[in-house]
């Protein structure tokens, strides 16, 4: 528990300054003061939930492919809204793809659906509409040609 509070903190201080455009003794003590308060809010959210989630497996790998994919799918994204725009044409369609959500109780699938969900909205040719407990399939937005199938876990 204190590696993780540590690890977080860590995590969040170096976000902070990260973002912050600029070193100092200034903003170094505010990020420490920021990193400190959102590192207590999230203990305690996570002391008292009643949902809990863990990392899953393979966040990373398919976190890293999304944002890879990212210009591309920029790319992709403003030439279809551009045919779009010229030709009146309406480019948005409804999908029903497979996503296996596994057990409602296990904070490690908890964690692996919230991260699926996330990273498949992330996308800006696409994004999740729902994805309703007790049905193994989402319901996705998308523009231009439907992409390939996607790993089932991972909507992705």
């Amino acid at each position: 528990m204190i590696l993780r509070t540590g690890a977080l903190w860590l995590g969040l201080f170096a976000l902070y300054l990260g973002l912050a455009g600029q070193a100092g003794l200034h903003e170094a003590v505010t990020g420490a003061v920021v990193a400190a308060l959102a590192t207590a809010w999230a203990c305690r959210v996570r002391r008292h939930a009643q949902r809990r989630f863990a990392w899953p497996a393979g966040a990373l790998r398919h976190g890293g492919r999304t944002f890879a994919g990212l210009v591309p799918a920029t790319a992709r994204t403003g030439r279809v809204l551009l045919r779009a725009a010229l030709t009146g044409f309406h480019p948005g369609h409804a999908l029903r793809r497979p996503f296996r959500r596994g057990p409602e109780d296990d904070p490690a699938e908890a964690g692996r659906r919230a991260c699926a969900l996330l990273l498949a909205s992330l996308s800006p040719d696409s994004f999740v509409l729902r994805a309703d407990p007790g049905r193994d399939e989402a319901l996705v937005h998308a523009l231009g040609a439907p992409g390939p199938a996607s790993d089932p876990r991972w909507l992705a």
